[in-house]
């Protein structure tokens, strides 16, 4: 998940850096402000050993993570690798959703959707071999046709990729509900103003519900508004996704991310949006684990 520059300046001004550690007896919210429900997408498989567990839980438990997007390579969810049937199971004692965080931007060229549904088949193989307690619920799907050449060639070579993006979304989205897979898409804010016929497509039957990358903390409500009343109007689940990485990353600006400002922030930027909305199945997001991490670490959210 990659973010085009946007060029806007902003300085935030941080203070009030306090110690912390992920599984310390005080928490970095007062009484009555501990997080509700969040997402958490997380990019390599190092969370799933073991030894790492015990600061995953204290993540799970500060941060008031109730899911995991997890990226899972077609060759952990073999037989032979016990890692992630294990890795699922001790998330399900802790009360936390895991799905599979998957995606190229070269996808994006294949309309029959023809590697998405493999790694779909994989999926479903794993399950059936274990149970409840072990199953990983759907796929969370970020294919990025925007970093491909034919999304600035102009608007015919564009139109085209778009249209085979969408059809192979929805070719696997057909694979998913067969075979009882939650499918969700990951976005940006931008297609409601450079494929506004395609994102309304998308969510209303190619998906379960769509990520939207929210990355821009001057209009929140404005960047993903249209999102979500397509969201409303075809009964799907959106979710608005928080950036916590530092500015400099992946061309990330300070009105970019959260980094600087602190969880706190962006809680009362979540409490903001859900009054806003008033749309019951709006869910929200961290982007990503390791940032997360670092941000419980070492400051006061």
């Amino acid at each position: 998940m990659r973010v085009k520059s946007i060029g806007i300046t902003f300085l935030t001004v941080f203070a009030g850096v306090v110690a912390l550690t992920v599984l310390g007896a005080v928490k970095p919210w007062q009484k009555g402000e501990k997080p509700k429900e969040f997402g958490c997408f997380s990019w390599s498989e190092e969370i799933i050993e073991e030894e790492e567990n015990e600061a995953l839980s204290g993540c799970i438990s500060q941060a008031g993570i109730s899911v995991l997007y997890q990226e899972f390579s077609k060759e952990s969810l073999t037989l032979e690798d016990k890692r992630v049937e294990q890795f699922v199971a001790r998330m399900g004692k802790q009360k936390v959703k895991v799905y599979a965080l998957i995606g190229k931007a070269e996808w994006a060229y294949d309309k029959e959707g023809k590697e998405l549904v493999e790694y779909l088949q994989c999926l479903v193989e794993y399950n059936q071999r274990n149970g409840d307690e072990k199953r990983i619920q759907g796929v969370m799907v970020d294919v990025e046709p925007y970093l491909l050449e034919e999304w600035d060639e102009g608007e015919q070579a564009r139109e085209k990729l778009m249209e085979d993006y969408v059809s192979g979304i929805e070719r696997a989205y057909i694979y998913a509900l067969q075979n009882q897979l939650k499918f969700w898409v990951c976005i940006p804010t931008f297609y409601d103003s450079t494929n506004k016929d395609i994102l309304e497509k998308l969510i209303s039957y190619a998906c379960d519900g769509v990520a939207v990358m929210n990355y821009n903390r001057r209009d929140e409500y404005g960047q993903m508004a249209m999102e979500v009343g397509f969201a409303r109007e075809y009964g799907k689940e959106i979710l608005c996704i928080y950036e916590l990485q530092k500015p400099g990353k992946h061309e990330l600006e300070e009105i970019n991310t959260y980094a600087n400002e602190g969880l706190k922030a962006l809680w009362k930027s979540r409490e903001r949006l859900e009054k806003q909305f008033g749309y019951d199945k709006l869910g929200f997001a961290y982007h990503y684990y390791k940032p997360l991490k670092e941000m419980l670490e070492g400051e006061n959210p």
